[in-house]
């Protein structure tokens, strides 16, 4: 198999009031307009440089929101050109352990990630080196409009470590917990591999009406968002990350 750098355009996510995970920005956003370096590989098939999201359609998570639907958060976004990529620390040079890398492609090869979204490997490097944890992948609107919503067991979902949205180009756009039973921790990275920021959320569930359920902004511009639940047994590094980085399988 090759392993190929993806570089893609930039677009805007537009949310349901129905759904959790990713809602619409507020502001000004930032959204690549031209190709920006990225931390994102997959494995396989070469990927053409320049395609972009297919658009949303009919998946086993059940029917797409209409686009005509309204968005809690409707204002116009605008874009900017991302900044150069600052070039990764020296310490991803080193290896993830080989037991790691064994660990995670146990899972990867044991279990199957939900209906409708992948899985990969989620690379961490910080002052102790680099480890390695299988995520399952939400890289396509529908399974980003789904997220974690409606698991009370994240485990049962076969070992992953955690689950990574990636988006086509740097955004700012801000995340719910509508309909998401469990507390989780979300990161937010750049499209150079740095963590931007990072906040622990709370589920927002029935009766409590939409309009009142808390976002989470990122403190800048973000390619990448991790989800994972709180406690020390989903802890995987990403406080004292230096460099983060994905390989979709």
């Amino acid at each position: 198999m090759s392993v190929v750098a993806v570089v893609l355009v930039g677009c805007s996510v537009q949310e349901s009031t129905r759904s959790g995970g990713l809602i619409a920005p507020t502001g000004p956003a930032a959204t690549s307009t031209s190709p920006a370096p990225t931390v994102v590989t997959v494995v396989g098939e070469s990927v053409d440089a320049t395609s972009a999201v297919d658009a949303p359609s009919e998946s086993a998570l059940g029917p797409v929101e209409s686009p005509a639907e309204p968005s809690v958060l409707t204002d116009d976004q605008s874009s900017e050109t991302s900044a150069p990529a600052a070039a990764p620390p020296e310490t991803l040079a080193s290896p993830a352990e080989p037991d790691q890398s064994a660990r995670a492609r146990a899972v990867l090869a044991a279990a199957d990630p939900p209906a409708g979204f992948g899985e990969g490997v989620l690379g961490v490097t910080g002052p102790a080196g680099s480890r390695v944890w299988p995520v399952i992948v939400a890289d396509t609107p529908q399974s980003q409009r789904r997220g974690l919503m409606g698991v009370t067991d994240f485990s049962a979902l076969g070992g992953y470590a955690a689950m990574v949205f990636i988006f086509d180009g740097e955004t700012s756009g801000a995340f719910w917990m509508r309909d998401t039973p469990l507390p989780l921790r979300i990161t937010y990275v750049s499209a150079s591999g740095s963590v931007v920021s990072a906040t622990d959320m709370v589920p927002c569930l029935a009766p409590t009406p939409p309009a009142e359920c808390e976002r989470y902004f990122p403190d800048g511009p973000y390619r990448i968002a991790i989800e994972h639940p709180l406690g020390p047994a989903f802890d995987i590094g990403l406080d004292t990350a230096e460099f983060v980085e994905v390989t979709v399988e």
